[in-house]
């Protein structure tokens, strides 16, 4: 079978059949996931101000904790991928969402900034490797013609985790502090590992890539509602298709686009992970509350969730390239506005409303990356392709964390605004190089 056919008729049965309810459970199933991730993640985003108070630290000293996250996500990502296009994209999403719920959890009850690091690092790895897994899975799930969109709602979960988080955060911190803002999000995310590991079928393009039992395959349909068809395929033997390698995703039909599509990955985590990680902080040393500090990263978050619904939708008709482009586009609009206009006493609700709009379209275009990554490599190499992207958008993740510090230091909430406007024009640059964008339909 050529590198990018369908490897059976069974996927094919999946894109001429219908949308259905039982598919579109399983979405959310998954997305569920993504959207723990997205609270997981940031939850030490709104824990910062209480935990430097509690500890008597600066900023810079937490830098190396938030920084071992990153570098858990990078080595997530990247391995998590491998793991599920050779074991299966359920069993790698079912240790993925184990592995970051109890160091989520287990972080409720550090008393050191090494400690904190060691546990952020573990639950990276987790959070890391749940995203490309899920990424295949939604598509694999999904009929072609929706494909781009079951993407990008699952992976708008990671900003609408944000918008959940921020509401705990504002009724939990105050009162319980922020040890148990990790212990009930771990604890939701072990939750969910149990469920998904009893109720989540294996994807069928995978199943039928490794050769598995008929009765595997036809499991997994009736969990799809497509149960009531009667392929012959099923009955007639299948070997076991050799691995496609990792160098693949570096072959001449795809270096040029997954080279740009690295750059859009690197740039566009450089601005949401800097948002994750100062926007709070930085929001209460102008004046806010801790609680008003955490609405104006969930403005940020919800922004986003809008802003990448909407984008899917109109991806659908309009094609991935301009939609995205559109998006950075405001995204550097928005945060050059608010780098201009951050000492101009502006009312509360106007600043939100900026910061809605910046977090919107930086999110927006983030998120949807991921459903373009799915359009640009086949199933063969989805999940690792998907999942190096990712790795490689980690390093920008990582930089955010360890200048992040430095910068805003000097440069403060304007300089905050300043560079992801910055960032945002490089990201509009790589997007619109990208060859393989989803055409319109």
């Amino acid at each position: 079978m050529a590198l990018g056919e369908a490897p059976s008729t069974v996927a094919g049965l999946i894109d001429e059949r219908r949308w259905g309810w039982r598919q579109k459970l399983l979405l959310a199933l998954v997305s569920l996931a993504i959207l723990l991730d997205g609270f997981d993640n940031q939850a030490l985003g709104f824990a910062l101000p209480g935990l430097m108070k509690d500890w008597g630290l600066p900023k810079a000293a937490l830098g190396a904790a938030l920084a071992a996250a990153q570098f858990g996500m990078l080595i997530g990502a990247v391995s998590g991928g491998v793991v599920g296009d050779r074991f299966g994209r359920k069993s790698a999403l079912v240790a993925s969402t184990i592995l970051f719920g109890a160091g989520t959890l287990l972080i409720g009850f550090v008393h050191t900034p090494l400690e904190l690091a060691g546990l952020r690092f573990a639950a990276g790895l987790g959070l890391g490797a749940a995203f490309p897994n899920v990424a295949a899975l939604a598509a694999e799930f999904t009929p072609a013609r929706y494909r781009s969109l079951a993407v990008i709602l699952s992976i708008v979960c990671v900003p609408l985790g944000g918008v959940v988080g921020g509401m705990a955060a504002s009724a939990i911190l105050p009162v319980m502090g922020w040890q148990a803002l990790f212990v009930l999000a771990g604890a939701c995310t072990l939750g969910l590992a149990l469920l998904l590991a009893v109720v989540l079928p294996e994807s069928v393009t995978f199943l039928i890539s490794r050769g598995a039992s008929a009765t595997r395959v036809a499991r997994s349909l009736r969990c799809m509602g497509l149960g009531d068809t009667d392929l012959p395929e099923l009955n007639s033997p299948r070997q076991h298709e050799p691995s496609t390698p990792l160098s693949a995703i570096w072959a001449p039909a795809w270096r040029a686009d997954s080279l740009l599509l690295w750059t859009a990955f690197f740039f566009s985590l450089v601005s949401v992970y800097a948002a994750f990680n100062w926007l709070p902080t930085l929001l209460v040393e102008s004046g806010l509350s801790v609680a008003e500090a955490a609405q104006g990263l969930a403005a940020f978050n919800m922004g986003g969730v809008v802003t990448a619904l909407l984008g899917g939708a109109l991806m659908a008709r309009f094609g991935s390239r301009r939609v995205m482009c559109a998006m950075a586009l405001v995204a550097v609009g928005a945060a050059a506005a608010l780098a201009f206009l951050v000492n101009a006493n502006l009312p509360l609700a106007v600043t939100f409303t900026l910061i809605a709009i910046e977090g919107g379209c930086v999110n927006g275009a983030q998120t949807s990356l991921y459903a373009l990554a799915s359009n640009i490599y086949p199933a063969a190499i989805r999940a690792r392709g998907v999942g190096l992207a990712t790795g490689i958008g980690r390093l920008g993740a990582i930089s955010s964390a360890l200048l992040g510090a430095m910068v805003i230091g000097a440069l403060g909430l304007a300089g905050f605004h300043g560079a992801i406007a910055g960032v945002m024009v490089v990201v509009l640059a790589a997007v619109g190089l990208i060859a393989r964008h989803a055409s319109p339909r």
